[in-house]
């Protein structure tokens, strides 16, 4: 993990971040088994918990289809796409599109190329916090599916000495702004902050993408009734350090990113991944649940898997005025 120190002001603040690691280290996502990987490949046994046996981006797509008007799109733009399976999916399911993948990592972005070999995609090896304008709002979509958590994160921010002094120092300065322009309560505590989450969705917003979708891990997430005896779910409001190989993310504070796009004019829904990948709740997958998935592996994945289709959030933004809302 790279963390860098930005100031101190009555308490420790200091950036965590990922990009060395991502730009330089990462070879593979193998050891991370994020919600759309997991339904790789037919036959897994966690496709066979789900009301609809398939892949995560056709899943998605038919989703979003509920929004706006995919099939008739040809230009989209998807940030961090780890291996491609999200926009193989896409493809499958409107082979007109000319999609673009941006990733600040070489490594995974050649792992994209493999996956979509021969389709028309556009590739750029960029860390999407320093693209331009003018170049987010020629696409129709913006897509950033399980990696917000990976953007720059704040850490142990003193919030009683930021709003006493208006934040000393770059990052401390960066955060009050969003606080102040958005008219969000600072906590009178640390607390941590999705700083670079914040600055992305300021960045496509106000660069004026008609559509953009995100989903990753919250720390705002909640169970359906049914289930809260079967879900250990850890979710105080406050973005939770989450230790992987080689770095750290952290959970995203969805309220924050939901007030920016409100501002800046967009009509926005919010749910859980379970809205679109929907596990079948099973008397067979209650007893998993409740015995945690311990008598086999497949069964451990199970139990994690559908504890993630609830602590994973996704947030649907759409400008206002827009004819396919």
């Amino acid at each position: 993990m790279d963390e860098r120190d930005s100031s101190t002001f009555g308490g420790t603040c200091r950036l965590s971040t990922t990009e060395a690691y991502h730009r330089q280290e990462i070879e593979g996502l193998g050891w991370e088994l994020t919600v759309c990987n997991s339904l790789y490949p037919p036959g897994t046994p966690i496709r066979g918990v789900l009301a609809k046996d398939t892949s995560y981006g056709h899943l998605l797509y038919e989703h979003l289809g509920r929004f706006m008007p995919l099939d008739n799109m040809t230009s989209i733009l998807e940030i961090g796409a780890g291996y491609g399976y999200l926009m193989k999916d896409f493809l499958e399911s409107n082979p007109g599109l000319h999609p673009c993948l941006m990733d600040i990592s070489p490594a995974l972005l050649g792992k994209q190329r493999e996956t979509l070999a021969g389709h028309d995609v556009s590739y750029v090896l960029q860390d999407a916090l320093e693209a331009e304008a003018e170049t987010l709002q020629n696409f129709e979509l913006v897509i950033l599916n399980e990696n917000l958590g990976d953007f720059p994160t704040a850490v142990d921010v003193d919030g009683r000495a930021l709003e006493e002094r208006g934040g000393s120092g770059d990052v401390p300065a960066r955060i009050y702004r969003f606080f102040d322009t958005y008219s969000i309560e600072i906590p009178q505590v640390l607390f941590n902050v999705n700083l670079g989450a914040l600055e992305m969705v300021e960045k496509l917003c106000s660069s004026g993408v008609p559509r953009i979708f995100i989903g990753e891990h919250s720390c705002e997430a909640t169970l359906p009734p049914a289930l809260k005896h079967y879900i250990p779910l850890v979710s105080d409001g406050n973005p939770r350090r989450i230790r992987l190989k080689g770095h750290d993310e952290y959970t995203i504070k969805f309220s924050h990113l939901r007030r920016i796009a409100e501002y800046h004019g967009y009509r926005t829904v919010r749910g859980p991944f379970a809205d679109y990948v929907i596990p079948d709740i099973t008397e067979e997958l209650k007893a998993i649940l409740a015995t945690r998935g311990l008598y086999s592996d497949s069964e451990e994945m199970i139990y994690h898997f559908v504890g993630d289709l609830y602590e994973y959030e996704y947030l649907v933004m759409m400008k206002e005025g827009d004819r396919g809302w």
